[in-house]
Formats: C-alpha cells, structure tokens, sequence
C-alpha cells in the first residue's frame, strides 16, 4: 500500500502543480477576450456614429439646399450633435476629435490639406476650412462629405493598463439637386 499511497500523492501534487500554472494562463486568455469584445463593440458603435454623421451631412447638402440664413455653423452642428448622441453608446471608450471633411484623396481618409471642420467630443468648433459654399451637389461633381471620429479605448477589466487610440470614417456624396 505504500507505493499506491505515493502514487496517488505525486498524482494529486502534480494537478495542483498543473492547476497553478493553467490558472493563470485561462484568466488571461478570458480577460483578453473580453476587452477585446468591448473594444470591438465600441469599434462598430463608432462606425455607426460616421455613417450617421456621413449620410446626414449628405443630406443637408450644401447652400443649394439650406436658404441663406444657415450657416456653415448650424448645419456642422446639427452633424455633430447627431454623431455625438450614437457615440455616447461607446462604454468603455473616449470621444476625442470629430472631423467633417472634404476628401481630397481616392481612399476617403482625412489627410493634411483635406478642407475640414474639426470640433472636440463636446462639439465645440476647433478650427474650420470646409464651408456650406464648397458642398456641391449638382451632378455629376457631387462633393464627397466625410466624418471622422478619434476616440481612445480603455480596456474595462483594468487587466492590462494601456489605451489604444483609434479612428473610424465614412464618405457619403452630397445629396444630388437637379438645376
């Protein structure tokens, strides 16, 4: 019996040895996971918050739409207040920049000399070079219209204590008057 007795001892020491080491290596891979998810999640509501943005911004158009006592101000507001309301659903992530913008290049990013108006995350004007006068609607040279949000994640479990900042746009073309 004595060599049964040891047996199972050495058994039973080298699961505690095992559930030691897989211990820790499950609760990473689980914690991982889940920021992962919720930065994924903030990923998509963030995509939503530029295609709100876009598509609203597309459909106000330019001065040919909007009589003449809107202003630059009020439509990009109208925009902003819009993108800001769908990103508030972003949990575990900050809004810093929200851009309205012309893209100038072919992949429909913002890129220096793009004309922009740039406002912080409570819509607040920044600095501003893309006025209603430049939103062209005639077709076949609609004015693309883009927004991009700049937000910083910040993973929920406090696990791993980085941030990542993160960016998302989406282009729409301004709604087309016939003249």
């Amino acid at each position: 019996m004595d060599v049964q007795a040891q047996a199972r001892r050495r058994q039973a020491g080298q699961s505690i040895v095992e559930l030691a080491i897989a211990t820790p290596v499950l609760l990473f891979l689980i914690l991982g996971a889940f920021d992962t998810s919720v930065m994924l999640s903030d990923k998509v509501i963030a995509g939503a918050a530029c295609r709100q943005g876009a598509r609203l911004a597309a459909e106000i158009g330019g001065f040919r739409t909007n009589n003449p006592p809107v202003t630059t101000a009020t439509v990009d507001q109208d925009i902003v207040r819009n993108v800001i309301a769908v990103a508030q659903a972003m949990n575990y992530s900050t809004l810093k920049f929200i851009y309205i913008y012309q893209p100038l290049n072919a992949d429909g990013d913002l890129h220096p000399g793009d004309p922009v108006d740039k406002f912080d995350a409570t819509g607040l004007l920044i600095s501003s070079s893309f006025p209603l006068s430049s939103r062209e609607q005639i077709p076949p040279n609609e004015t693309p219209i883009g927004v991009r949000l700049e937000w910083q994640y910040n993973p929920p479990t406090g696990f791993a204590s980085f941030s990542v900042g993160l960016s998302e746009h989406a282009v729409f073309r301004a709604a087309p008057v016939l003249v």
